[in-house]
């Protein structure tokens, strides 16, 4: 009883299928009346010069009937039936992100303790020692950016490569954030991602280029985050001569923090802003960035498209119906095979 109260077909919209094999018996039941209409009116010797052969009316009508058999047991295979459910493992989905950090002269200064960068670092290793259900890239920029890692669940390379990062390995100096949210853009798009984040690190101040796109990041349903580092107040930048940067007219540069307009690429990208902190508050403020979700707890701001059980291996366990179409498939073996038959086709 309770396999007809459950059967059902998983896709019946194939069952519209069935509207082609049911014209094709018309015609063959109308040709066949059509002919004996005729026997009844027609000279029989003259009749055979009139119709198709006995013989070929046969074969035509073994072919309709064999054609229309295996249409309608391809039919019901691709419809789905089914009657019984069962629990299937699945995965739940993983989430992209890439880190963006700007490796420009001004990372150096030391408003931000022991430095701008160095706490960048510190704060990307934090991020990437709870990040076990998400994909990680990164991406350093100052003139023109470059893909360190992209995106990939082993934290552990990325996180090797922090301790090279450094503003004297960029080749050229420079600012450019536009070109280096296109290219995290460019990661997110090439892994086909729905709802990527990027989390940008940058002291640096926004122009209309990274404004443009940062709207474009938002538009392509990805969330643009914006870490500031630094101070209004500013600090001088380092040299290599352990001096201070100075300008064209010998006055040391103070590299300040324009939080106004980091908060608009922030706002443009679809996302939030915040200012660096020495403990984990900015990063765990941002949307989608709270500790469950980063650790991958059962808690937190992911959102799953499919329910069921989530067990302790991360795995998550869904109800889903058993497709028995595959079942019908040796049905049409035999028709495949006398169809091989000289005369049947």
């Amino acid at each position: 009883m309770g396999l007809i109260e459950n059967f059902h077909f998983i896709r019946p919209w194939f069952l519209l299928c069935l509207l082609p094999a049911a014209y094709l018996w018309w015609k063959l039941r109308l040709s066949s009346t059509i002919a004996n209409s005729w026997r009844d009116v027609v000279d029989a010797d003259l009749l055979e010069h009139l119709l198709q052969t006995e013989g070929n009316q046969i074969s035509n009508s073994r072919w309709y009937w064999w054609v229309g058999a295996g249409w309608v047991v391809c039919v019901f295979a691709l419809a789905g039936p089914t009657w019984e459910r069962r629990d299937t493992p699945t995965f739940r989905n993983v989430a992209e992100r890439v880190i963006v950090i700007d490796l420009s002269r001004s990372m150096d200064a030391e408003d931000v303790k022991p430095s701008r960068l160095l706490r960048v670092r510190q704060k990307v290793e934090d991020i990437l020692s709870r990040s076990e259900e998400v994909e990680n890239a990164m991406v350093v920029y100052a003139a023109s950016p470059f893909v360190v890692a992209p995106l990939t669940n082993d934290a552990a390379t990325i996180r090797s490569m922090l301790a090279a990062l450094r503003v004297d390995v960029m080749p050229a100096q420079g600012s450019r954030t536009s070109l280096a949210l296109d290219k995290a853009q460019e990661l997110l798009d090439g892994v086909r991602s729905k709802d990527g984040q990027i989390v940008l690190f940058t002291d640096s101040p926004v122009d209309s280029a990274a404004l443009s796109s940062a709207a474009s990041i938002a538009a392509k349903g990805f969330r643009l985050s914006v870490i500031g580092v630094g101070s209004s107040d500013g600090a001088p930048i380092p040299n290599e001569r352990a001096g201070f940067l100075k300008d064209s007219s010998g006055n040391i540069v103070i590299a300040r923090l324009d939080e106004s307009s980091l908060k608009s690429m922030a706002a443009a990208g679809g996302g939030e802003y915040r200012l660096i902190t020495s403990d984990e508050s900015d990063i765990n403020s941002l949307p989608g960035f709270d500790r469950s979700y980063l650790s991958g707890d059962k808690g937190g701001d992911r959102s799953d498209n499919s329910s069921g059980d989530i067990e302790e291996n991360g795995t998550q366990t869904i109800e889903a119906w058993v497709d028995r179409g595959p079942w019908l498939i040796p049905l049409l073996l035999p028709l495949a095979a006398f169809s091989f038959r000289r005369g049947w086709i």
